[in-house]
């Protein structure tokens, strides 16, 4: 069995994936700025990846690492990193964390990216910095760059994923709309009409949702095996639903007409959330990943209705 540091150990990733390492019989170093609680195999480190030596004391025992599974970072979806912490964070941070593996004379190095690594924003800039970034040091440590898409948790597990968010926000703009719509309504002694909430988008596109079971068991599997993967793997779905079916799934359960549109002439309401949501939009423009997931649970209607009651 193997010694491995996980960074961002305390994060919904990472925890599941310390979980699964801990039953392989593997000890390991769950390094956070909020550490996990110490528990047989697992030992907490208090660090952050952005300082030297990610923040540990230079007497801190971190003999005969084999991994380092790296996953801490920041993962906010913004239209401006007005304050560089996603790049301080996800670029530099990185950096921090591979001059790491060579201080210590860790081996590999497990870098958890996105399969949404574009730059269409600073969180898929930072993500696509770093890939090209370790390209030019895998000759130093065995580099395995992970990307997977969407991940989406369950009622058990709950996530407050980039999905989560969206549909969020869908359920409290149309809160907020429904009463003032009511409202005029009961005023004008109107009928009442079931609201149509359209988002642009193509119906046919599909958004890649991967549950997380599928991640960790990927990333967990590569702990103990002999033919290490190199290179780029995607954890992606390779049969995701589409925007029309998660929007039939979305409305059946929050009570909200919502369909996706190529083109349309918006509604105030409609506009309003398109200009909040407008970091989400490279996200339904449809679906070309590769997969090299051996196994992936499907995308249900159940998973997503245990996500979204997770939220609420």
């Amino acid at each position: 069995m193997s010694r491995i540091l996980v960074t961002g150990a305390s994060g919904y990733i990472g925890k599941t994936l310390v979980d699964k390492l801990l039953s392989q019989g593997h000890t390991v170093y769950g390094l956070s700025r909020h550490p996990p609680a110490a528990r047989p195999g697992l030992i907490p480190l208090e660090g952050d990846i952005t300082l030297p030596n990610l923040g540990l004391a230079a007497t801190e025992d971190l003999k005969d690492i084999a991994i380092v599974y790296h996953l801490a970072g920041v993962h906010t979806l913004r239209i401006e990193d007005k304050d560089d912490k996603i790049y301080k964070t996800n670029v530099e941070g990185t950096r921090r964390v591979f001059n790491f593996c060579l201080a210590h004379n860790v081996p590999r190095l497990e870098y958890t990216s996105t399969a949404y690594a574009w730059p269409d924003n600073p969180y898929g800039r930072s993500k696509d910095q770093t890939e090209r970034d370790l390209g030019l040091f895998q000759d130093k440590v065995k580099v395995t760059i992970w990307k997977p898409s969407i991940v989406m948790g369950t009622l058990e597990n709950p996530y407050p994923g980039h999905f989560n968010l969206f549909v969020s926000a869908l359920i409290k703009i149309h809160q907020r709309a429904d009463l003032i719509r009511r409202k005029i309504e009961g005023t004008l002694r109107l009928p009442v009409i079931e609201p149509l909430f359209r988002i642009k988008g193509d119906p046919e596109g599909k958004l890649n949702l991967v549950p997380i079971e599928a991640v960790t068991e990927a990333l967990a599997e590569e702990s103990g095996s002999s033919s290490k993967k190199e290179g780029v793997v995607w954890l992606t779905n390779p049969s995701p639903p589409t925007l029309q079916q998660l929007t039939e799934w979305v409305s059946e359960f929050i009570m909200v007409n919502v369909k996706f549109v190529p083109e349309f002439k918006a509604t105030p309401i409609e506009a309003t959330f398109a200009n909040l949501m407008t970091v989400f939009e490279p996200y339904l423009t449809g679906d070309s990943f590769p997969s090299d997931l051996k196994t992936c649970p499907p995308v249900t209607k159940d998973l997503i209705i245990d996500n979204i009651k997770a939220i609420l």
